[in-house]
């Protein structure tokens, strides 16, 4: 979970900090409905978690991440981006978390 100050690094305003904030420490727990600025400038209705024991697949299963390759290189973190699992997708989707439009509940 990033801090407050590693948000406030990155260029976000105080609300968006906290609304970050509150979006991720939700989605550890539970499903959480959220908007967003996608790139296209288009708006996205998503309902998304963090929660691995919400991560059901199509097929039922519980998502499981990949076996890492051997001598395979460590991604690099974009400190910018939010990840998380959409729940209507069932896979994985990320946006620019300056983009959070709202959180809600």
């Amino acid at each position: 979970m990033k801090t407050k100050d590693q948000l406030v690094s990155i260029g976000l305003d105080e609300f968006k900090v906290d609304e970050i904030m509150l979006l991720e420490s939700r989605m550890i727990e539970t499903a959480v409905k959220f908007q967003y600025k996608k790139r296209d400038g288009s708006v996205r209705d998503a309902v998304g978690t963090l929660n691995r024991d919400l991560m059901v697949l199509e097929d039922g299963s519980l998502w499981q991440p990949a076996p890492k390759k051997e001598g395979a290189k460590p991604r690099a973190v974009n400190p910018n981006i939010f990840g998380y699992f959409d729940l209507d997708k069932k896979t994985w989707r990320s946006f620019v978390m300056s983009d959070l439009i709202a959180v809600e509940g």
